[in-house]
């Protein structure tokens, strides 16, 4: 049975201190989670957390810049960029830098805006519709001037879409993105794309700015070499990874979907996910009919003070010493003190 409830921070509030609730499954913000933890502790509730993300798209020096074009593209302007797995940054290798972004800019600026319904005199061909939530641009906009105060720079875009009547923040590019900048640790979600370059095509150093996030949900890597992209996944923390790929873990509902550090923790979807909506208890019966289990007179209350210790080490090591020797000792000593 599937009940929908509609509301605010209140609604949301009195179902997680509600008594018939066992368990929330929770996707949001990091600072909504705490609450959403803080609530649930007081009646020792279960809870799953799905948290923001500042997802890494990692293109080394070895891709072929006309294939990886579209994933950033994909990456970052899918749903306007309002996507809790979408790319937030970009780490594009040193040596294709440049070439990069001489390639990503024009399609950049042919993203299409508007609104997607052909009604009201609108066509509907838009590929980037409108912010769900007028405040978010604001917030947008803050990332976007601490990063040029910082030094980054805005290769298009940048601001508020004034053309369209609307909740429309323009497609972004921005370049010489450097950790220190709010836009590197805090969540945009919107058309932004963030380019961090990496010195040197250095692996450890470009695993080194991935991790210096506190967020943790997916990433990926684009390299000529699988191996070479695994061997980087492997290092960056983050609860999902692909490589030469984006996103396509959502799309298999046997993975199990979640992410560290401030991204939250457990996971829903896949087994995982269904085993953390089931109780599980551990239940335990005869295995052998008309047999039954009983304690051994040596351990019996009172303990046979001679024979009770040297039988339940030997019972310990029937059912644990690795050897078989260590095992056929342990039968001896059964029988003995037995």
């Amino acid at each position: 049975v599937v009940q929908t409830i509609t509301g605010f921070g209140e609604a949301g509030a009195a179902l997680v201190s509600c008594p018939d609730v066992d368990k929330v499954i929770f996707t949001g913000s990091p600072g909504v989670g705490r609450m959403v933890m803080e609530g649930a502790a007081k009646t020792l509730k279960p809870v799953i957390l799905e948290l923001g993300g500042k997802d890494p798209m990692v293109f080394c020096n070895d891709v072929k810049i006309k294939d990886v074009v579209p994933w950033a593209m994909r990456g970052c302007f899918q749903n306007c960029g309002q996507n809790c797995c979408g790319v937030e940054r970009l780490f594009v290798y040193e040596s294709i830098h440049d070439d990069f972004l001489k390639a990503i800019l024009p399609k950049v600026k042919a993203l299409r805006q508007g609104v997607p319904l052909a009604a009201c005199g609108h066509s509907g061909d838009v590929d980037c519709g409108a912010m769900i939530m007028d405040g978010q641009m604001d917030i947008i906009q803050e990332l976007v001037d601490d990063a040029v105060k910082k030094g980054a720079t805005v290769q298009c875009g940048g601001k508020r879409n004034t053309s369209l009547d609307g909740q429309f923040y323009e497609p972004t590019v921005l370049s010489d993105v450097t950790p220190e900048m709010r836009i590197s640790r805090e969540e945009v979600f919107g058309p932004v794309m963030c380019i961090c370059k990496v010195p040197g095509d250095d692996d450890d150093e470009c695993v080194k700015l991935v991790n210096a996030c506190e967020f943790g949900l997916g990433s990926s890597v684009y390299s000529g070499s699988q191996e070479r992209g695994m061997r980087i996944g492997k290092r960056i923390r983050s609860g999902m990874f692909t490589v030469n790929d984006f996103g396509v873990n959502y799309l298999i509902q046997s993975l199990p979907f979640g992410g560290v550090k401030e991204s939250g923790f457990a996971r829903f979807a896949g087994p995982e996910g269904l085993r953390g909506c089931c109780l599980e208890r551990a239940m335990v019966k005869d295995r052998i009919p008309g047999v039954r289990t009983t304690i051994p007179a040596p351990i019996d209350y009172p303990i046979d003070i001679n024979k009770g210790l040297p039988f339940g080490m030997s019972l310990i090591n029937l059912f644990y010493n690795e050897s078989l020797l260590g095992k056929l000792g342990a039968i001896v000593g059964l029988i003995k003190h037995g």
